[in-house]
């Protein structure tokens, strides 16, 4: 019997810990540092991915992280912050667009199904882009006739969501937008890709890739108007 009692007491504290300081709690509210170079925070990035990581991480699959059991739950948790960071190192890397008038949406739902956008950025001149950030790891990325490489495994169907919520936001906004993979690792600086479409550059890069896009850029719409009208076709997906 005061065995039974200990375990449960364990267990218990076991629980707690897990639920208030263990694994996942601090990747969650943590803001990437070191990339601010100025500029008003853009809020929410990474926000969804998150909140689908603790929504994975069940009491039952802390407890058995805890105990060193491996499960598929926690292992999509891991992916879902390592998304989540990505999103923040991005959007802290854009930043420095807000003291030049450009206005960033993080983390927005789509009308329809469970997709979000990353980060839709407006121009002072009403570009409009939707950057998807992507943290991989460091095999080469390239394009080979009609297929994108990342070293030799053909990735070419994980740019297919990004041009679908280009293709879906131009709708929405009734203007050309502009399809970015901001990659986070598998890329040089000041190289470039361009796959259906999708322009894939080093995330350090992707500020300087905006603001050029924005130089050749026609107004058709205010920017304002986009503004307005992205804050009411394209909430945020979850603040939690």
């Amino acid at each position: 019997m005061k065995h039974a009692v200990l375990l449960v007491l364990v267990a218990g504290a076991a629980y707690l810990w897990l639920r208030y300081r263990g694994p996942g709690r601090a990747a969650s509210t943590r803001r990437t540092a070191g990339a601010r170079r100025g500029g008003r925070p853009i809020e929410g990035a990474g926000a969804s991915a998150d909140a689908r990581a603790r929504e994975l991480r069940t009491p039952l699959v802390r407890l058995a992280t805890a105990a060193g059991i491996t499960t598929r739950a926690e292992g999509l948790a891991r992916r879902s912050e390592i998304g989540a960071e990505g999103e923040r190192y991005v959007a802290d890397l854009l930043e420095p667009l807000t003291r030049e008038g450009w206005e960033f949406f993080a983390d927005c739902a789509l009308p329809r199904g469970e997709a979000n956008v990353d980060l839709l950025a407006i121009s002072p001149r009403g570009l409009v882009a939707v950057v998807d950030a992507k943290k991989w790891n460091q095999s080469r990325l390239r394009v080979s006739g009609n297929r994108l490489l990342h070293g030799d495994r053909d990735v070419s169907r994980r740019m297919g969501p990004l041009t679908c919520e280009a293709r879906t936001v131009s709708n929405l906004l009734s203007v050309p937008v502009v399809a970015v993979a901001a990659m986070v690792g598998p890329m040089l600086p000041g190289t470039i890709l361009r796959f259906r479409g999708v322009r894939l550059v080093p995330a350090e890069d992707v500020a300087e890739l905006l603001r050029a896009l924005d130089r050749q850029h026609l107004t058709t719409i205010p920017a304002s108007r986009l503004a307005d009208t992205a804050r009411r076709l394209l909430p945020p997906k979850t603040w939690k």
